[in-house]
């Protein structure tokens, strides 16, 4: 079995990212296309039925939130996402936030992108003399 070329390793990373980007694009631009006052009221309908979700959720002032995330079935980011929207409307005040250390990558990428960042991290000048 041979070994996967470095520079060839790259190159398949830079189009995997360039494929996202170029999804990333796509995808905002549909959604702005798309956004009539119905869109707008209907998400502002759904996001306000999450967020009194994770109220009910929240019913000793604390938010856990991965627990609350996996309850409701949406991400934790989005979680936080909903409640510092009920923070700045004024229907919550955030008065203490508790945190651990992260598992030091971002949560938001693909695994496709992730996997191929951990091959090409291996692969660098400290690894192949580049």
């Amino acid at each position: 079995m041979s070994e996967k070329d470095p520079l060839q390793g790259y190159l398949d990373s830079c189009r995997l990212v360039t494929a996202r980007l170029v999804d990333s694009i796509t995808r905002s631009s549909q959604m702005a296309s798309s956004r009539t006052p119905e869109m707008e009221e209907l998400f502002c309908q759904w996001r306000d039925l999450i967020a009194r979700e994770i109220l009910t959720h929240s019913t000793d002032g604390r938010l856990e939130v991965d627990r609350v995330a996996e309850a409701i079935g949406i991400s934790p980011s989005t979680v936080l996402s909903l409640f510092l929207a009920l923070h700045r409307a004024g229907e919550v005040t955030i008065s203490s936030v508790q945190f651990r250390k992260g598992p030091g990558m971002n949560r938001e990428i693909c695994d496709c992108l992730r996997e191929n960042s951990e091959q090409i991290e291996g692969e660098g000048p400290d690894n192949d003399g580049y």
